[in-house]
């Protein structure tokens, strides 16, 4: 195509016009190496979004669930329907507050790939197996980053593996963190961070969180607080469809001031945040809201998420989570087992090491292994499973067990 040609097709797609003082242009986009883009006319935030939805990290959403475990239900919301419910609601906050709405929606069908499989309860019970086995911290936004930006192979020739996603979004991914309370919030830094910036906070992840980690745009600001506005009431909802609890049981203040229905709880929300933050350089909510979004959380995790974690096997009269952690354990013992004894048709290698490495295993398997980290192997492989295939692959090996 004309080169000239090509340069009105840009011009006409551009939308920094679109984008307010608090948004991130299209032109401050940044990314660690320069993509050879010749003739692309896509802006580089929806590029990233491209990038993430055809990775295989991605795909792996469709067979993790959200909250409620092992149920043979299509109506309950599995960990890909919420990262969708998220990416809707930040381009409705991103359209009024004028922020770019590629970037915002990157970040949020990004922000949970580095889940592992059973949602945060599979997620405390990996970090502790971590420890056992003298490794770092295991957070679920490094290990998104991880996959992104380092396990990922579309540019296998270049110097880093993975996507080669902009700046922005894998900041927004690394500091998204939806179960932190906070009324308002606003960018840390004025201009921006830098890959050094990011880098800290990322190998920080692993140091046991001492670095409180806010995002550099208000697109990531605002798909931190969409995080929250997609699972509270979404959670209720499916509670209450499995009669784990009754929709009465909502406490009234909750009730009165943001509704008893995920559609209310949703739309109060977005319309307080908005009107909070349409004429404000700060995104969040006002006083009222704040502390009625809190109650309802506290009654989330009192009457669903931790009573989920101990319901009792009546069979081995243990705790659902008990159980589990039984599980994690034999799958992390005998893949590391394989790792070190080179069973090159163990799953880990075929669903896994093959996947990520080169030819001769040579740029991760054997790097890591002489450096005496296998166990890390085996934890990339256990976090990227889907609940589906962690029990496929721990009936093997409790046959083999």
């Amino acid at each position: 195509m004309d080169p000239n040609k090509i340069e009105q097709l840009r011009l006409r797609l551009i939308k920094d016009s679109n984008i307010g003082i608090h948004g991130i242009l299209d032109s401050q986009a940044t990314r660690y190496y320069q993509d050879d883009d010749d003739g692309d006319l896509r802006p580089p935030f929806f590029r990233d979004v491209d990038r993430i939805v055809h990775s295989k990290a991605y795909a792996r959403y469709i067979d993790k669930t959200q909250v409620f475990f092992d149920i043979i239900n299509a109506n309950i919301t599995h960990r890909s329907l919420h990262v969708i419910i998220v990416s809707r609601v930040v381009r409705q906050i991103g359209r009024v507050l004028k922020l770019n709405t590629d970037l915002c929606e990157a970040i949020a069908l990004a922000h949970d790939i580095g889940h592992s499989p059973y949602g945060h309860v599979g997620e405390e019970i990996l970090d502790k197996i971590s420890h056992k086995h003298n490794l770092a911290k295991f957070m679920h936004n490094a290990q998104s980053i991880r996959w992104l930006a380092y396990l990922e192979k579309r540019f296998p020739k270049k110097p880093a593996k993975g996507l080669n996603l902009t700046l922005q979004t894998l900041d927004g991914v690394l500091c998204h963190d939806g179960e932190i309370n906070e009324i308002e919030l606003k960018p840390k830094k004025v201009n921006g961070k830098s890959w050094e910036d990011h880098f800290k906070e990322y190998e920080d992840c692993f140091n046991e969180n001492k670095i409180k980690r806010i995002p550099m745009s208000y697109e990531g600001i605002a798909v931190r607080f969409a995080d929250s506005i997609s699972y509270i009431g979404r959670d209720i909802e499916d509670a209450i469809l499995l009669k784990f609890i009754k929709r009465k049981e909502i406490p009234e203040n909750c009730k009165r001031i943001l509704g008893d229905t995920n559609r209310k709880i949703i739309k109060t929300l977005i319309m307080d945040l908005l009107t909070f933050s349409l004429d404000n350089d700060t995104i969040g909510y006002s006083e009222e809201i704040f502390e009625a979004l809190k109650a309802l959380k506290r009654f989330n995790y009192e009457k669903i998420y931790n009573r989920r974690d101990l319901l009792i096997d009546k069979t081995s009269q243990i705790s659902f989570k008990e159980e589990l952690a039984k599980k994690f354990e034999l799958i992390f013992e005998i893949s590391l087992k394989d790792l070190e004894e080179e069973n090159y048709n163990s799953p880990i290698f075929k669903d896994h090491v093959e996947y990520i490495d080169d030819a001769n295993y040579s740029t991760y398997y054997k790097a890591l292994k002489n450096r005496n980290e296998l166990p890390l192997i085996v934890r990339d492989f256990i976090a990227g499973m889907s609940d589906k295939y962690f029990l496929e692959v721990h009936e093997r090996y409790r046959k083999r067990h």
